[in-house]
């Protein structure tokens, strides 16, 4: 796995608190928002009410947060204020993890959040039935980590763990970790908790994890104050008939996300792959698997290609089976004799599954993972998620420029330029920049072939919240070109970077006229826009479905009138942006969706069922 060398990452991080003040430089500093939480908290959290279980529930309790889901599964818990995601920890146990911060559900720092300490982000069971356990086999087990790829927690930050009686109206604490930790790169721990008071061996039993944290300070630099204090939790299990070395989870899982099978990106233009297939093509699909078990497990890797547009299977094939040891991760890089193929002229889109066949006592839900392999009219070196915010600041950093590699395969012109900006605390980044494109010149940027003055940072309170900078003309570019921005204050701007990709040859920054690698591992959350609108080349495929969606144009509820032909379940409903994004995702059949959050332009409305799959295109005003 590419993950960031996270020593250098805190020295440099410890290099630029104590040197901002003195001169410019590169810094890295986490989150203001979530903006994924901010997407999804007005339109599902009606939903989510509605699914919230009001029984009680039996044993066993288990969540490894390997769920789709950025929200706490509402079946098992009671809020969602913390984050489940797949790359903010380090090696998890199993992929997915709950991560907590100070930001509340909406993706916001909390309102009350002080820099001396306070209780923010909770994570609570649902009501459950311990009745049947005895106080002497009843065990609550989990894995923790502090920081992660996140922010290391400070002295006098913790997690802890409460237990509440069915009886009681007060929490007990049952468990503390505080911060900073002692090593640089903390792994997930273990912890066993014994629950052997017969209060709370009742129906009606409850656990809650809960951090207290301190928001960072940010000196006199405009733009940099941020989130904080981070710490994941994995596999969270309780159950009777368990002892003190019931350690051992018996599962096989996978444990990391999928990434891009291509060889240099995440995601670029459909034309361009076609004509540098043979340099693209990884020739493999990498998966990540553990064995948790103390036995040594016998696994079967299995594998299918879906071209989402044409709605076929592309490709499907098995790896065959293998031992794995015990306690051994595997980083298996599956041969593929095959390369993408569709009927799309100037786009395409591959779910990319990959699931482990083990043994029938295994938990089935962490055994599968899948990854979208996006063909559109951009290059991406990053995975549309960030885990930092980039940016330069202090004194003189107003006479700096960074720039961003990439290469076009066929000739072609830049029309835009896609970024992802983090918003900072009171909006303090809210400040100018020139967007610029930079020629070649032996491997650096050369000449200045584009700037657009005076622009400001923008944001999407979406699911995709890169934001479009249309260039004024367009430029052509074939073979390397650069874009980036040159600084215009020692204001920090804050722009989404990903630990989770290093592409740091690829970001080159320029101080007192030198261009030089910046100090930083990951990739800068900014992409270049080849070509023309993609959203015509996506046909309105017909199938046996009689639906309608109105308005059309829509400003607010965009709202759906469906007759099955068959009648089944398992709709599903997806939403397309103009670059062929996919920005709403349903595994329901909702009977009106807002889009009021989308930017104005063309989309794609694509409904599934038993009979086939259609596609409709609608307007969204402004």
């Amino acid at each position: 796995m590419k993950y960031p060398a996270n020593y250098r990452l805190l020295l440099s991080l410890l290099f630029t608190t104590l040197s901002l003040s003195l001169w410019g430089q590169e810094a890295l500093v986490g989150l203001e928002e979530n903006s994924l939480l901010r997407n999804y908290h007005s339109e599902v959290k009606a939903s989510v009410k509605a699914l919230m279980t009001t029984d009680t529930l039996g044993l066993p309790f288990f969540d490894d947060f390997s769920k789709e889901d950025i929200f706490p599964s509402p079946d098992k818990w009671e809020d969602r204020e913390v984050f489940i995601n797949t790359t903010w920890g380090i090696h998890p146990p199993s992929l997915g993890v709950a991560s907590f911060d100070v930001l509340n559900e909406q993706g916001l720092i909390y309102e009350y959040a002080e820099t001396y300490g306070f209780i923010a982000d909770h994570l609570t069971s649902v009501p459950l039935d311990l009745s049947s356990g005895g106080p002497g086999d009843t065990y609550l087990s989990f894995y923790y980590q502090p920081g992660g790829l996140g922010d290391m927690p400070n002295e006098g930050d913790s997690l802890f763990l409460e237990f509440l009686s069915p009886s009681d109206t007060v929490w007990d604490r049952a468990w503390a970790a505080g911060g900073p930790e002692t090593d640089s790169v903390p792994e997930f721990r273990h912890v066993m908790i014994h629950i052997d008071s017969l209060k709370y061996l009742d129906k009606g039993f409850r656990f809650r994890f809960m951090n207290l944290a301190s928001i960072s300070t940010s000196g006199d630099i405009p733009g940099i104050r941020t989130n904080c204090d981070h710490w994941h939790i994995d596999y969270v299990f309780l159950d009777t008939d368990r002892t003190l070395n019931d350690t051992v989870p018996h599962d096989v899982v996978i444990s990391e996300p999928m990434q891009s099978i291509l060889n240099n990106h995440e995601a670029m233009p459909w034309r361009h792959y076609k004509e540098n297939i043979y340099n693209e093509m990884g020739g493999y699909i990498p998966i990540i698997y553990t064995n948790l078990d103390s036995i040594t497990r016998n696994v079967t890797r299995d594998f299918q290609i879906w071209d989402v547009y044409d709605d076929m299977e592309s490709h499907s094939y098995s790896a065959g089976a293998e031992n794995i040891s015990p306690w051994q991760t595997i980083e298996y890089n599956s041969n593929l004799l095959w390369n993408f193929g569709s009927s799309q002229q100037d786009s395409a889109l591959f779910r990319i599954k990959a699931w482990l066949v083990t043994d029938d006592f295994d938990k089935k839900v962490n055994d599968t993972v899948v990854f979208y392999q996006h063909f559109a009219n951009y290059f991406a070196y990053d995975d549309g998620i960030p885990e930092a915010g980039y940016g330069l600041a202090g004194e003189g950093s107003e006479n700096m420029s960074v720039a961003y590699s990439f290469r076009s395969y066929i000739p072609d012109s830049l029309q835009a330029v896609n970024i992802f900006f983090n918003r900072s605390y009171l909006d303090e980044n809210d400040s100018y920049f020139h967007l610029t494109v930079w020629n070649d010149n032996e491997g650096q940027p050369g000449d200045i072939i584009y700037s657009d003055e005076n622009k400001k940072p923008k944001y999407r309170d979406s699911l995709n919240c890169f934001v479009t900078y249309p260039l004024d003309e367009k430029v052509p570019v074939d073979g390397i070109f650069y874009i980036g921005w040159q600084q215009t204050s020692k204001v920090f701007l804050n722009i989404g970077f990903d630990k989770n990709r290093n592409k740091n040859s690829k970001i080159l920054v320029q101080k007192m006229g030198e261009w030089n690698m910046t100090i930083y591992e990951g990739a800068l959350m900014m992409r270049p826009v080849v070509g023309g609108n993609i959203l015509s080349s996506i046909p309105e495929r017909s199938a046996d479905i009689q639906f309608e969606i109105y308005p059309n144009p829509v400003s607010g509820m965009l709202k759906l009138r469906y007759v099955p032909v068959v009648r089944s379940t398992g709709q599903e409903v997806k939403i397309y942006d103009s670059w062929g994004r996919l920005v709403r995702y349903y595994e329901y059949l909702p009977a009106e969706i807002d889009v009021s959050f989308l930017s104005p332009g063309l989309y794609i409305f694509e409904l599934k069922d038993a009979s086939g799959i259609c596609r409709k295109k609608f307007i969204k005003n402004s």
